[in-house]
């Protein structure tokens, strides 16, 4: 009886002595951060919680409702993934009407679209819809549609009332409609002289007939690329303004295709001429339709995988319709609320995180992680340190955080968020969220600080 009593007040002592080396880490790492003079005027909310249990280890202001930025694409794409699975595929239709004599469609070719963001997209090289879909008609032995090319239940989409307009004509900023296609992106091909100098605008590609590009970009000295795209998104006149390196013989700037139907039915009419089928363009008397063909996207796992990787808006927020085509913010809640997370602090008003009055507290955000920590496709969609160029910010001065760190950036003015799963250097894993909002600091300080933050707790 000694013995036992001896071994549990061990045990105990052990348990109590870990517990207080948790409590000091987390209070220097804590006091280390709030030392920062770059930080005094910026608003934090930090949440951990300890991926054996489910506790919840550290708490500092986890409970404010902060901007998220792109930390927010965890939400959809972890939801579409369990509701979903890691399998599905968005499946687009391919109708003619009229039926098939002589090597002839009668009729037209009518698409039915499903949400899918993946058509000729630069992600998935080989989802290519408008080669396979001639190499479908010419299995088929058709020479002529005699109608015409249909994308069918298109028309304008609402563009989020809370996008900043500034960002809308942008390539990040590109709306998802039914129907998608090139990631709704065009790009304008640059060539630029001395600093100073105008940049030459060489060429667009899809080209764009309608619509006519004020050129005002200048050529610096130094620098990425810092021009942008202004006007309303189904503007006939758009304003390129900005600077871009000087003397570069081909420089490309990304802008928003917000009628991307359009420009999809003229390229597949331009590459079936091209391949000698042609398109007469009449309107058929027989309107039945019978299915020809059906697009499949990539996998799930696989848009999900680029969604947060890549921090794709666009795919992003095809996987909030696919959830919830209406009152997203209502359902993402019960869904989450079904999963034990608390949800009085979110208000969103997209499901990319561009929006600027999207607010969610980083408690919410690591509860999440923890609920969806054997989620593996899910997990393996996070950027890793060491690995994906994301986080080399953080890592730049705390190497400790190599292959340790996996994890959702989100950035935006006067933002910075991280979010995912910290492996200690004892093994134990941690999943984690840090909002950091209104910092007037340079960016680099608050990566440094977060990088510290965060090496403090591996070494725990």
């Amino acid at each position: 009886m000694k013995q036992s009593l001896k071994f549990f007040g061990g045990l105990w002592m052990v348990l109590c002595l870990g517990a207080t080396a948790l409590y000091a880490q987390s209070g220097l790492a804590l006091e280390r951060l709030l030392a920062n003079a770059g930080l005094r005027n910026a608003v934090m909310g930090i949440a951990i919680r300890d991926c054996a249990d489910g506790k919840e280890v550290f708490n500092y202001q986890g409970q404010l409702a902060l901007h998220p930025a792109s930390v927010a694409k965890l939400l959809p794409s972890a939801w579409a993934l369990e509701k979903r699975g890691a399998d599905f595929c968005f499946k687009t239709r391919v109708f003619y009407s009229g039926g098939i004599r002589e090597h002839a469609i009668e009729g037209d070719v009518v698409i039915v679209p499903s949400g899918d963001p993946t058509p000729d997209s630069r992600y998935f090289p080989d989802s290519c819809f408008i080669r396979k879909f001639v190499s479908v008609l010419r299995e088929k032995g058709i020479h002529t549609i005699k109608g015409r090319i249909i994308v069918q239940g298109e028309s304008e989409e609402e563009i989020p009332g809370s996008w900043p307009w500034e960002d809308i004509s942008n390539y990040y900023g590109a709306l998802c409609h039914r129907f998608n296609y090139r990631d709704n992106t065009y790009c304008l091909n640059f060539t630029t002289g001395a600093a100073g100098t105008t940049a030459r605008l060489l060429s667009v590609e899809p080209a764009l007939s309608e619509i006519r590009f004020r050129n005002q970009v200048k050529a610096a000295a130094s620098g990425g690329d810092n021009a942008w795209i202004y006007g309303g998104p189904y503007s006939n006149v758009l304003y390129v303004k900005g600077t871009l390196p000087a003397h570069q013989a081909s420089f490309q700037v990304k802008g928003a295709m917000h009628q991307p139907e359009k420009y999809f039915i003229a390229e597949l009419t331009t590459y079936l001429k091209k391949e000698g089928i042609k398109i007469e363009q009449r309107i058929p008397r027989n309107t039945t339709l019978e299915e020809l063909w059906v697009y499949t996207s990539p996998l799930l796992e696989e848009i999900v995988f680029h969604t947060n990787k890549s921090s794709v808006n666009l795919f992003a927020e095809a996987l909030g319709q696919l959830m919830a085509p209406f009152q997203y913010e209502r359902a993402l809640k019960r869904w989450l609320s079904g999963q034990g997370i608390d949800t009085s602090g979110i208000l969103l008003k997209d499901a990319c995180g561009l929006s600027p009055q999207n607010a969610i507290p980083a408690e919410t955000i690591a509860h999440l992680l923890y609920t969806q920590r054997n989620n593996t496709a899910w997990v393996c969609s996070l950027p890793v340190a060491g690995t994906d160029r994301g986080l080399n910010v953080y890592l730049r001065h705390h190497p400790v955080l190599k292959n340790k760190l996996s994890a959702k950036t989100g950035s935006f003015s006067g933002v910075r968020c991280l979010a995912g799963y910290l492996t200690t250097s004892s093994g134990k894993r941690l999943a984690f969220a840090f909002f950091i909002n209104n910092y007037t600091c340079p960016a680099a300080v608050v990566y440094e600080a977060v990088g510290a933050f965060l090496s403090d707790w591996v070494s725990y």
